[in-house]
């Protein structure tokens, strides 16, 4: 698909499982993610006429700075989704990326999170990182842990962020990948390379054509 049309078509992927989730009468956890591919997702999100007041709000991950740095995806999501779409920040479990104790926080975060996550939105790196897994770096190996406080190579270093156990576990994982730039990852991934992001199972990958390739 062109690039144009990736944000239209996640939004409606997501609001369709969210709308579905809910209809059984009760309420459904989405799980967020930072970056550039998701702001424009979001935006169209917030002008539909969804049940927000029954959606409650959780990360994949989280910058260790506060909340009102423009390099939070919390500031992302509240700028782009919670505000322009009237949604309590009651609903908002968010990640206290900012605190001194990062593993204090990453704790505290764990013990936020529901049994299991409904539906999860996930982009990834050129490196075919996704959330704040880095290839190579123990915290991709975690099987015990929810939340870890990781350092990345990217800046700001230091993050917060879920687990594989964790993004396994959702109901409904879905990869919103846009850009020349993801092409190689999306090659390794799909050829079976040891990628975090080719780690999370049964994920359903929405890609432009810039980054689909052939």
């Amino acid at each position: 698909m062109e690039s144009s049309e990736l944000a239209p078509r996640t939004a409606e992927w997501l609001a369709e499982v969210l709308q579905r989730t809910l209809a059984g009468g009760g309420r459904c956890s989405f799980a967020l993610s930072g970056g550039k591919t998701v702001g424009p997702i979001y935006r169209i999100l917030a002008g539909m006429k969804l049940p927000w007041e029954r959606v409650d709000f959780y990360f994949a991950d989280e910058r260790c700075v506060p909340p009102d740095n423009p390099e939070s995806n919390y500031f992302l999501a509240e700028e782009t989704l919670f505000r322009p779409g009237g949604i309590s920040l009651q609903q908002v479990r968010r990640m206290e990326g900012e605190r001194e104790d990062r593993d204090a926080a990453a704790r505290d975060y764990e013990a936020l999170l529901p049994p299991v996550l409904d539906v999860v939105l996930l982009g990834m790196g050129e490196d075919g990182h996704t959330a704040s897994l880095f290839p190579g770096l123990a915290s991709v190996e975690e099987k015990e842990r929810k939340v870890l406080a990781v350092v990345g190579p990217k800046p700001p270093p230091w993050r917060l962020t879920l687990t594989l156990p964790v993004l396994n576990a959702a109901r409904h994982v879905l990869f919103a990948v846009a850009g020349e730039g993801k092409r190689d990852a999306a090659r390794r991934v799909f050829s079976g390379e040891d990628l975090p992001s080719g780690r999370i199972q049964n994920a359903v990958w929405i890609m432009d054509r810039a980054a689909a390739g052939q």
